[in-house]
């Protein structure tokens, strides 16, 4: 059953005036009743808004053992004739002692089934930093890979023969490819899209927006431009995609993405070609060159 607690949130405000500040820990608990700590395990976060952080962890760690000992008291031999006794008077008591870089915030009202699951619950939504989104980087390496394939293969060189994510301007609209092989025309344009992106909504939003300047330089051509040069690419030039499908495991959104994109480029007239065969494309732009 819920029980009304309070929560303090413990801050770092490394200058005062500027009034900048992150919370590095929660208190949660209420006089006669139990108590609970939750203190962030590192303070690189902190120390972005300036100063070094980690100058408050003895502080923070004798606030989390004061609690601690409170709730769990150590066995009579080792205990101490200063241990504390945690109530709301002694929070507040701390809060106007420690008021610059370490600060007590006013208390707050939480209702949960104990202190520790009141920590638990308000620690991630209040102190806890998220961890870092690691982003594929899967098309960077096809990307990497298939300038590579252009270089070796179709014996194309960046710069002249081979422009690097080109700009096309169909009337009013804009998009950009990764490649665009060139003579005196675009004889070849690619793109390369990976499926193993955490966020499915923005990889369906990049490839609508992708198509649609697809769909205007199908029927009106485009103007291409990189590294200072400009040339005309018909409606009916060749388009290249390299993809890398959704591993197992991914969502069913990234499934359904998927099997929009091939239908979608299809209709396009788009050669859609796996990374595994990847060389297909550099092997296409070099026939096309040399016609």
């Amino acid at each position: 059953m819920s029980t009304a607690y309070l929560y303090w949130l413990v801050r770092y405000v490394p200058d005062v005036a500027r009034g900048e500040q992150v919370n590095v820990a929660v208190i949660v608990g209420r006089d006669d009743g139990d108590w609970a700590i939750r203190v962030a395990p590192d303070m690189r976060r902190a120390s972005r808004l300036g100063g070094d952080a980690s100058t408050l962890r003895p502080w923070l760690d004798r606030l989390q053992r004061s609690i601690n000992d409170y709730e769990r008291p150590p066995l009579e031999l080792f205990a101490s004739p200063d241990d504390v006794r945690v109530t709301r008077s002694w929070l507040e008591l701390l809060s106007h002692r420690f008021n610059n870089a370490l600060q007590i915030s006013s208390a707050s009202p939480v209702e949960a089934d104990s202190a520790a699951d009141g920590a638990n619950f308000l620690f991630p939504l209040l102190v806890a930093t998220p961890e870092p989104i690691r982003r594929s980087q899967t098309r960077t390496r096809i990307v990497s890979n298939l300038t590579e394939l252009y270089e070796r293969t179709a014996q194309l060189e960046i710069g002249e023969s081979l422009l690097t994510r080109p700009r096309a301007a169909i009337g009013r609209q804009r998009g950009q490819f990764d490649f665009a092989v060139v003579d005196d025309q675009v004889d070849q344009l690619s793109q390369v899209f990976a499926f193993d992106v955490r966020d499915a909504d923005v990889l369906e939003r990049q490839l609508q927006s992708w198509n649609f300047v697809v769909s205007r330089l199908r029927n009106d051509g485009a103007d291409i431009t990189a590294q200072h040069t400009t040339a005309h690419a018909n409606s009916d030039v060749a388009i290249a995609v390299a993809y890398q499908e959704p591993p197992a495991g991914h969502s069913e959104q990234h499934a359904e993405v998927f099997a929009a994109a091939l239908e979608a480029w299809e209709g396009l007239d788009i050669h859609a070609i796996p990374s595994t065969q990847l060389e297909q494309i550099p092997r296409q732009a070099r026939e096309l060159v040399t016609v």
